[in-house]
């Protein structure tokens, strides 16, 4: 039996309502070299049954006891076999031509560790709405900086070489959440990105989502969240023009958690992240408009289609100055 080129990775906890559909946008993708290596975390709502209905050989089902995400993720790329992996979570979808387009990519230049594309929000029902995963790098070219200034990687919408995440080592299981923008980071060491700017895949948003609410748990991930970046500033090997940045790394991720507590009125820890992006950033005038304009982001532009047009439109055109100046 030969070994498929591409290996679809799904975790999956307790999502037996989506897991059918996740399954489904794997198995009808145009690139059909493919297996779907499904790792049950510990589900006890039927998922089993489910996975056993879909009598496509392409389709293997691993069962383990409850460990997380990252632990269902490293039980997945262990068993896989195929020389690129591609992640799915089991309650989004994808596009029928998003492993067609990111093999193109990375058969086109042997030396790119990992391609990504943008995923557009959906409710429980598939109804679209506007929001969009996956931007360009902050700095171009530079994609370890630009990951520590913010997670930029739509993980619903990314292939990777397999060499890739060996030489990162794998996901941190001690994280509940966050796991892939630390292995980006990790990764972003020794191999180099591919952005296509098309939006490939779902991500759906619903009331189980682990961050659609500040819950104990999401709570945890928030602190995970500012742990990555200890992790990785606690080296002794950061380079000087990265470390530049550790005000600015930093700040945005206490301005992602404010962010949050006030989609779920807790106002006062919203205020105290607030106040401390701006303590920590590099001005406190420019922390504090950034303050401002991430609220606007976050709370309107993100959620209109025309908002998302200019914030794009805004992205692209700094980009365009930022390559004009590094040519200088």
């Amino acid at each position: 039996m030969t070994e498929p080129r591409v290996s679809v990775l799904i975790p999956t906890y307790n999502r037996a309502a989506y897991l059918r559909e996740a399954i489904g946008s794997a198995l009808g993708q145009t690139f059909r070299d493919i297996e779907v290596v499904i790792v049950d975390d510990g589900s006890t709502d039927g998922t089993a049954k489910i996975v056993r209905e879909i009598t496509d050989p392409r389709v293997r089902y691993l069962w383990q006891a409850n460990h997380g995400v990252a632990a269902a993720l490293n039980t997945a790329w262990h068993a896989a076999r195929g020389e690129y992996l591609a992640r799915l979570d089991s309650d989004d979808v994808w596009l029928p031509d998003l492993l067609a387009q990111f093999i193109a990519t990375l058969d086109a230049d042997p030396g790119l560790g990992l391609v990504y594309a943008r995923a557009q929000w959906m409710d429980a029902q598939g109804n679209l709405l506007p929001q969009i995963l996956g931007a360009p790098e902050k700095f171009p070219g530079q994609w370890l900086k630009s990951l520590l200034y913010g997670d930029f990687v739509c993980p619903i919408a990314v292939m990777f070489r397999r060499t890739c995440i060996e030489r990162a080592g794998g996901y941190d299981e001690s994280l509940i959440g966050n796991e892939d923008w630390d292995l980006w980071i990790r990764m972003a060491e020794h191999c180099r990105f591919a952005y296509r700017n098309q939006i490939l895949a779902r991500y759906r948003v619903h009331a189980q989502n682990l961050t659609s609410s500040v819950s104990e748990q999401s709570l945890r991930l928030f602190s995970d969240r500012i742990r990555v970046l200890e992790k990785f500033f606690a080296r002794s090997d950061v380079p000087a023009e990265v470390l530049a940045i550790k005000p600015l790394a930093f700040r945005n991720v206490y301005l992602d958690i404010a962010m949050r507590h006030f989609t779920a009125r807790h106002w006062h820890d919203g205020f105290d992240y607030s106040l401390r992006a701006i303590r920590v950033g590099p001005n406190l005038l420019t922390s504090a408009m950034r303050v401002i304009t991430a609220a606007c982001f976050y709370f309107y532009l993100s959620k209109t289609r025309w908002g998302v047009r200019l914030v794009d439109a805004l992205i692209e055109r700094r980009r365009k100055t930022d390559r004009v100046s590094q040519s200088h």
